[in-house]
């Protein structure tokens, strides 16, 4: 059984897909399976993948009958992970990683049993492989942090979360509540991480984060938001805050094993009692009852910035 799963959820990826399995093909480290799971793309994406499945055994290609929407199908790429995996990373389609970016991570996890997340510094790239300054922020250092402050501090951080497609040793990852059905999940899935252990840098290693237009940081419209991670909620509206705190009090409630529940919640409290994230739940309920308010107060919120 490979060592490492590596999980690229995809759909209509046909613009960026072969470098991004390229670049995992040429690890120098290769114990390692490829799951590729097709949102049913409408695309060339599935030709491509199967392409590549043909040619090497450790790619695989799952194709989903409809568009499940991004949450379940990051998920579908851990339940697809052989058994025996140690270690899991999510690879986003548009990005690519150094040829020793395994190799790297994985040293790190086996020789550090109290990291659960390793992972790679970050460059930004834009649409055709340019080197641009970093779009978002890398999150800082954990260490020296109690348990229940390393869990404020991941929930504090307001960056781009490119720590998400780190590598995980799968024995946490089987912990945690993995990615829900709210846009922003992934942070509360970092939060959960950093209750069950370190996270470590390695800085020879380097995830190259494509900047695009069709990303999804760059989907200003929260009900497109909503869809684009869970396809049947387009039409509902989006509670991604209230979604984020009520996923994290779960959290906090999980692991009383390894840090008291009593202060995991203290640090969700400071985090929700901000003016800047009361502000927003807000303006989320508002949103639920006329969409057209919310955008009107959105505006005149940005409008300041935009002078």
């Amino acid at each position: 059984m490979p060592r490492v799963t590596l999980a690229m959820p995809v759909y209509n990826g046909q613009n960026f897909i072969e470098q991004a399995i390229e670049s995992i093909l040429n690890q120098d480290f290769d114990d390692f399976e490829l799951i590729i799971t097709d949102n049913a793309s409408t695309d060339g994406t599935q030709e491509i993948a199967r392409r590549f499945a043909k040619a090497d055994p450790r790619v695989r290609y799952h194709r989903h009958p409809k568009n499940l929407g991004a949450a379940p199908n990051y998920n579908s790429g851990f339940e697809l992970a052989s058994p025996d995996s140690d270690y899991l990373k999510w690879c986003a389609h548009d990005d690519y990683i150094s040829s020793n970016y395994l190799t790297e991570c994985v040293r790190m996890l086996d020789s550090k049993p109290e990291v659960s997340l390793a992972f790679g510094r970050t460059q930004c790239v834009d649409g055709d492989g340019r080197e641009i300054e970093t779009v978002g922020q890398e999150i800082p250092s954990l260490d020296g942090l109690s348990v229940a402050e390393r869990f404020g501090k991941v929930i504090r951080f307001s960056g781009t979360c490119f720590e998400i497609f780190g590598l995980y040793r799968m024995s946490d990852l089987r912990r945690t509540t993995l990615h829900r059905l709210y846009y922003g999940s992934d942070r509360a899935l970092l939060a959960e991480i950093a209750l069950l252990g370190n996270y470590a840098r390695c800085n020879d290693a380097v995830f190259y984060n494509r900047e695009h237009r069709s990303r999804s940081i760059n989907i200003d419209d929260k009900r497109a938001r909503r869809q684009w991670q869970f396809a049947d909620g387009g039409n509902k509206a989006s509670f991604e805050h209230w979604g984020l705190i009520s996923h994290l009090v779960e959290i906090a409630r999980r692991h009383p094993d390894v840090s008291p529940t009593s202060q995991n919640l203290l640090q969700i409290a400071r985090f929700a009692a901000h003016p800047l994230q009361l502000s927003r739940y807000c303006l989320e309920l508002v949103g639920a009852v006329s969409p057209s308010t919310q955008r009107w107060i959105r505006r005149q919120a940005f409008r300041p910035l935009k002078a």
